[in-house]
């Protein structure tokens, strides 16, 4: 979904052409607008804004038939920063995501791995791409103005945003295809075939008329637009599709200021269209992100929105509600992104699941790991396939110049979480948490976007069962990880991992036993200590460990294990 917005400022237009300063919080599905000094306003049914009262069930907001700007909001005893209950915010999203028709196709796609990652729940490794994003990929952008709004910004100049490197326009820090080769460290080479402009058939008014309802009007722009591409004999041909021959990507730029107010006509949104624009047997669109032209090109939407399409990246921020949790904040693209112009890079957690690592190491008791910023190296400490913490070096430079913090941040992965719930408990949570070292967990309690005293590094920084916050599993169980120091922070930084040393655990089951293609990485599951890595080298070679873990597995069998909080180094029956 497009960036989600907080305390940004909109101008909207009342019936009579006069104009509002108005902020605004929220997303496509839901939001709330407030005046400057902090009065909720609603639209009124003669479509002029109007402060705003708070039903008395607290499900609604209601018009009080007070204009905005003709009457004093402190004579009508009107509190300040209305906001409707939890519940009824996520039913008012939820009906405006049910009214735009079918789910996009990377939403599907998104659904069908998240299956799959599930069914592999036994396995102790940690979310293996499946569907990586790498090599070449390449999306379509439509260019459309209208006789009543003529083109201001040339195609030539949205081709350079879209594919030029090295491009700086507008002061952008690259261009979209910089963007995402820069955080897929060179594995992902992302380009766009931008159109020439299309005239629409009618007047900008005709496709912007409050009166139909949101997306219609915009989905029969796009028809449009391509029904003159297809005309000309365009080739589309080199565009990238998935395995059910939908075209990943396609980026609408419309001419002009946006001029709606929210969720109505050609207000910015992605999703997917009514019916799917067949192209062929084997090419047809559906996924689409629309948005204005406006007066400048900016990177951290079209980023965001492509990131989705092309990436199948969840968004992670709270898009059911207005006033409840932050996300991940600043901390990566897919929730608030940072700066318009530079963008903050992609969280560990979508990198390594796009396949976009250049180093992901398990972590192991007793040892040091050197990682840098600004690559993609990772630590992994797993529990399965959808539960697992990753660690990465985050420095205020380069894409992250607008990052809140610099230092080591431990990511907490549940994928079968949401970033909708912000509740931090074991049946609802995020699906991917910052452990934030103050221990304060602002971005759930929507305090701040991220602070300086999120991120590990320096005296004292540990992470492990005794810390605040804790390395426990989303169940309250342990989870072994114990982080004893961080190095300062600094372009390169060393994690260093407790010596716990190995025990001896006697007479305990094996509940499961996993092993790689080559059965060099092999795994096994053992009474309640849960899933420790067979020890490379270890004397007893790892094919006969594992073979006598599956026989008692086989056979129900107990077995003595000597083992630490990652490895096991012995056994026998």
């Amino acid at each position: 979904m497009p960036v989600p917005f907080q305390g940004e400022l909109f101008t909207f237009q009342n019936p009579d052409g006069s104009e509002l300063t108005l902020k605004g919080w929220g997303n496509q599905f839901h939001a709330v607008f407030e005046t400057l000094d902090g009065y909720t306003v609603v639209k009124g049914e003669d479509g002029y804004y109007e402060y705003a009262q708070l039903a008395e069930n607290g499900e609604s907001l209601q018009p009080t038939g007070e204009r905005v700007d003709t009457a004093d909001p402190q004579t009508l005893a009107l509190p300040q920063h209305l906001r409707v209950t939890r519940e009824s915010s996520a039913m008012q999203a939820r009906d405006v995501r049910e009214s735009l028709g079918p789910v996009p196709r990377w939403m599907q796609r998104r659904m069908e791995a998240q299956a799959q990652a599930k069914a592999q729940s036994a396995s102790p490794e940690a979310a293996p791409p499946s569907n990586p994003t790498t090599g070449n990929f390449r999306g379509l952008v439509l260019l459309i103005d209208f006789s009543d709004f003529p083109a201001t910004i040339s195609r030539q100049e949205v081709d350079d945003f879209c594919n030029k490197a090295g491009y700086t326009g507008f002061g952008n820090n690259g261009s979209a295809f910089d963007y995402f080769r820069d955080v897929s460290d060179g594995k992902l080479s992302y380009k766009n075939l931008v159109a020439a402009y299309y005239r629409a058939a009618h007047p900008r008014t005709y496709y912007t008329d409050p009166a139909i309802s949101y997306g219609t009007r915009a989905q029969e722009l796009i028809r449009e637009a391509l029904n003159s591409l297809v005309a000309s004999g365009f080739d589309f041909s080199s565009l990238t599709a998935d395995a059910g021959g939908y075209i990943k990507a396609l980026s609408v730029f419309y001419a002009g200021v946006r001029s709606n107010a929210w969720s109505e006509g050609l207000w910015p949104h992605s999703w997917a269209l009514a019916t799917p624009y067949v192209l062929s047997a084997t090419r047809r669109f559906s996924d689409y992100q629309i948005t204005d032209l406006g007066n400048q090109l900016t990177l951290r939407t079209f980023c965001h929105e492509n990131g989705h399409m092309v990436c199948d990246f969840p968004d992670l921020y709270d898009y059911d509600s207005v006033g409840v949790g932050l996300g991940v904040g600043h901390y990566s693209l897919m929730c608030y992104g940072g700066n318009d112009k530079n963008p903050t890079q992609v969280d560990a957690y979508l990198k390594h699941a796009a396949g976009w690592s250049s180093a992901a190491t398990t972590m192991a008791s007793g040892q040091s790991y050197t990682i840098a910023a600004g690559r993609n190296e990772f630590l992994l400490h797993p529990r399965s396939a959808t539960e697992y913490f990753i660690v990465e070096n985050r420095e205020q430079a380069g894409r992250d110049a607008s990052l809140p913090d610099s230092g080591v941040a431990i990511w907490h992965v549940d994928t079968t979480g949401n970033n909708s719930n912000q509740e931090m408990t074991p049946a609802k949570h995020y699906e991917l948490s910052l452990e934030q070292a103050d221990n304060r967990f602002d971005l759930e309690r929507r305090v701040n976007y991220g602070d300086a005293t999120d991120l590990y590094g320096g005296s004292g920084s540990s992470f492990g069962p005794s810390s605040a916050p804790n390395s426990n599993w989303w169940d309250g169980s342990g989870s072994g990880l114990d982080i004893e120091s961080v190095s300062a922070v600094a372009h390169s930084m060393t994690v260093a991992t407790r010596n716990t040393g190995p025990a001896t655990h006697y007479n305990i089951a094996v509940n499961q036993v996993f092993a790689t293609v080559n059965a060099q990485n092999a795994w096994a599951h053992v009474g309640t200590l849960g899933w420790r890595k067979i020890t490379t080298g270890a004397p007893d070679g790892i094919t006969n460990m594992l073979a006598l873990l599956a026989l008692a597995r086989a056979k129900g069998l107990l077995v003595t294990v000597v083992a630490d909080a990652s490895t096991i180094s012995q056994c026998y029956l």
